[in-house]
């Protein structure tokens, strides 16, 4: 039996994003628009960031009327913009969000893009609207973040509309997003008729201007003007299923963009959702790129480690050979293919909703000065990212760079002497034959939790400690999500955590 343990060459069965030891935060800055019907808009962190600059100008140039779609409406400037509008055009203000009594009840931590969000707080946010004369209504399937002004200008993002996804504040980062401000005048209509489409047939809930924010179920009625078509070339691109079927154009755009890659190919998502289950949407296509033309493929996404699916589908296309690049705050989604080619929308990667059902919007934007700088906003994103995605790490390498607020690194020295009964010893040998192994400090003591065994470690002498081995009710794995899931702070542990990289000897 060995006398020496090694938990920190134990490999995790399970991929991970780790810290970037070598990243660079470095602002994104835009180039002069071009002109043209579409200009590129963005967040970025610590950037001059321009969607919020757009939406804000976009509100204050209404003179009929405006269109907003958005999960969520919370920037104060924002706010202030819509009702300053809505005086202004004696109302005339329109707004479609997926919240929904339905959905405020739900626990919205489970959520696709929803992270820390105050229930009471959004709710005020929409009473304040209702109150001063804005029309609302909930379509429980629209995910699509954009904005329609007198018909005339339009921006489609990624971005929902509020503060963490418009601008930096000195309490959070700005979250990287990418859009588009549109100003030709056939798509801008075509995407107020994509609103109004889903404004009388798609929208199940209705909050009535001028009253106290209630929302009451509405049923929904064909709409007074036509289905639009998707494009041909660039323009609006969406998803959308209802009475008049199912329409997948960003579905069509990803595959058409990809197939056309011939040196290399740029993708970002803020989540990947059920790929592994539908390969046809993504993995197929991008193996028949690398494959048949070598392409150089790469991902930007959101490194969600609380997410084991999400983790599980990354750790899928690195092995097809995608170059993975994570990061803490990006939400951008979009594909570019060879700089020539590509769109960017509101749609993750996700094979239950936003790829193929519920309500996205995008635009195809193939051979315009906006793809130029989309691509560049990637390529910086890219590059700059803080984290990067090991697919089986070691339990040093999650203890020094696990993406996580609760990780806190390993306290003690590297090589930890311990004294342990046969039976103890052989007990945590037999369980340590992979990761996690996990550690935990609080007032009862420093624990070691592996596989489905709990190892007291207890002072014995100066530099010793007394090992003990019990069952443990619940394995280390499961252990671990829970710590994902767990809001940061809570329980009297919540700061003293982590991953066990020492080196145990067992002495006399």
């Amino acid at each position: 039996m060995p006398e020496h343990l090694d938990l920190g060459s134990l490999v995790a069965p399970e991929g991970y994003f780790l810290v970037r030891e070598d990243a660079e935060p470095t602002p994104f800055v835009a180039a002069p628009d071009a002109g043209g019907p579409y200009e590129h808009r963005f967040t970025y962190r610590g950037s001059d960031t321009s969607i919020k600059r757009a939406a804000v100008e976009l509100i204050a140039s209404a003179r009929r009327k405006v269109f907003l779609a958005s999960f969520r409406i919370g920037d104060r400037d924002l706010l202030d913009a819509l009702l300053a509008a809505v005086d202004r055009l004696r109302g005339g203000v329109y707004v479609i969000t997926s919240w929904t009594e339905d959905s405020m009840r739900r626990d919205l931590a489970s959520v696709e893009d929803v992270e820390d969000i105050d229930v009471q707080a959004q709710k005020k946010q929409f009473d304040q609207l209702t109150r001063r004369g804005i029309a609302l209504r909930g379509h429980e399937d629209c995910h699509a973040k954009f904005l329609v002004v007198d018909d005339h200008r339009a921006l489609v993002s990624s971005a929902n509309l509020e503060t963490s996804a418009l601008a930096d504040t000195p309490r959070k980062r700005a979250t990287g997003e990418n859009g588009v401000l549109l100003t030709d005048p056939a798509e801008v209509k075509r995407l107020a008729s994509l609103f109004t489409r889903l404004w009388y047939s798609g929208c199940t809930w209705t909050a009535l201007p001028g009253a106290e924010y209630a929302l009451h179920r509405r049923v929904p009625v064909p709409s007074p003007v036509p289905p639009p078509r998707l494009p041909d070339g660039p323009g609006v691109i969406w998803t959308c299923r209802d009475g008049a079927g199912a329409e997948r154009g960003v579905l069509a755009a990803l595959h058409d963009v990809i197939a056309r890659a011939r040196t290399e190919l740029l993708l970002a998502t803020f989540s990947l959702v059920g790929i592994r289950d539908r390969p046809e949407l993504l993995v197929e296509p991008l193996r028949r790129a690398i494959r048949e033309h070598r392409v150089d493929v790469r991902l930007l996404v959101r490194g969600r480690n609380n997410i084991a699916s999400h983790r599980a589908d990354t750790a899928a296309l690195a092995e097809l050979g995608v170059r993975i690049y994570g990061d803490s705050d990006t939400h951008a989604k979009g594909v570019i293919a060879d700089g020539r080619y590509g769109a960017l929308f509101s749609a993750n990667f996700d094979a239950e909703h936003g790829l193929f059902d519920g309500v996205e919007v995008g635009v195809r934007l193939d051979g315009h000065a906006a793809l130029t700088e989309a691509h560049r906003y990637f390529r910086h994103a890219m590059t700059h990212a803080d984290l990067r995605f090991a697919s089986g790490p070691t339990q040093r390498d999650l203890d020094r760079g696990l993406g996580a607020r609760w990780r806190r690194r390993w306290p003690y020295p590297a090589r930890v002497p311990v004294t342990a009964a046969d039976a103890d010893w052989r007990s945590l040998v037999d369980a340590a034959t992979a990761g996690p192994v996990l550690w935990e400090k609080d007032a009862e003591g420093l624990r070691l939790y592996v596989a489905d065994v709990v190892a007291v470690l207890e002072p014995a002498a100066r530099t010793r400690r007394r090992l003990t081995v019990h069952r443990a009710g619940t394995d280390a794995g499961v252990r671990l999500r829970g710590w994902f899931t767990e809001r940061a702070g809570t329980g009297a542990a919540a700061q003293k955590r982590g991953f066990c990289p020492a080196l145990l000897v067992r002495e006399p």
